[in-house]
């Protein structure tokens, strides 16, 4: 299945800006980072400068989490769920959610909470038609791939697989690598894709500066069938657009190779 190739918030909430960015570089979506205090009415008529093409949703918000050990976990879930409502009405089917999402420490954390909390979001989320995935980051449980694949497993959860998060994720572990960690469990779970090389602490995320860099995890993702939704994870125009032709380039080259394939086992037949 050849994915959509999708951008985030370039121009923060400009929506009109964005929308005609993407349709000029032919980008096919758009990954809406919601901004949380933002009143239903603005959040509409932004949507709806987007309705010409597919827009999936992101909440990295700060001082939120579902796995919080007391009360603000179900203050979370609730913050959340209005989010959900809102896409729902807005006629949209996906958004991403983080456990542990700018803490480096997870002592106020619960994981059985977590678990909990998530399972109800995503049994909700159903609910509303609209499918709710974990990203993995690379601070607290989620970074950890045991744990993320145990909250997956355990949530029903879908999976939003940042493969630049993984690239630092495997450098600071000695055992296992990206795809027998976190595809190969998740080969039926993963629904999208952030796209970027890796993150860099202090400067943030980094561009691939060839396909080469990133190559392997494109190919790892093969076995995840479901997932049809690539999002480049930049905020430089030039590495989104430098991005984006590396992508191209794969997605073409992989086409020829499955068509060369086919055709082969058909003329061998």
């Amino acid at each position: 299945m050849k994915p959509i190739i999708a951008v985030g918030n370039l121009f923060d909430q400009d929506a009109a800006r964005l929308a005609e960015f993407a349709c000029h570089n032919g980008f096919e979506g758009i990954e809406w980072s919601i901004e949380q205090g933002q009143s239903e009415k603005e959040f509409i008529a932004r949507m709806d400068k987007l309705k010409e093409l597919e827009v999936r949703f992101h909440c990295p918000f700060q001082g939120v989490d579902i796995a919080y050990a007391d009360e603000r976990a179900s203050q979370s879930k609730d913050l959340i769920m209005r989010w959900v409502e809102r896409v729902a009405r807005a006629g949209r089917k996906h958004m991403t959610v983080h456990v542990g999402f700018g803490l480096r420490s997870d002592r106020e954390l619960s994981f059985a909470r977590a678990v909990e909390t998530l399972t109800s979001l995503v049994q909700q989320g159903a609910e509303y038609g609209v499918s709710i995935s974990l990203e993995n980051l690379t601070t607290v449980w989620t970074g950890v791939p045991a744990l993320f694949n145990e909250l997956v497993q355990r949530s029903g959860a879908g999976v939003c697989f940042d493969i630049g998060h993984a690239h630092v994720c495997e450098r600071q572990q000695t055992k296992g690598t990206i795809y027998e960690q976190y595809i190969l469990p998740n080969r039926h779970k993963i629904l999208s894709a952030h796209i970027y090389h890796t993150e860099v602490e202090g400067v943030g995320h980094l561009a691939p500066e060839s396909l080469q860099d990133i190559y392997d995890r494109l190919e790892m993702l093969k076995i995840a069938e479901l997932c049809n939704w690539w999002v480049i994870e930049l905020k430089q125009y030039e590495e989104v657009l430098r991005t984006r032709d590396f992508l191209a380039n794969y997605l073409e080259s992989s086409s020829r190779t499955s068509s060369q394939s086919s055709s082969f086992l058909k003329n061998a037949s």
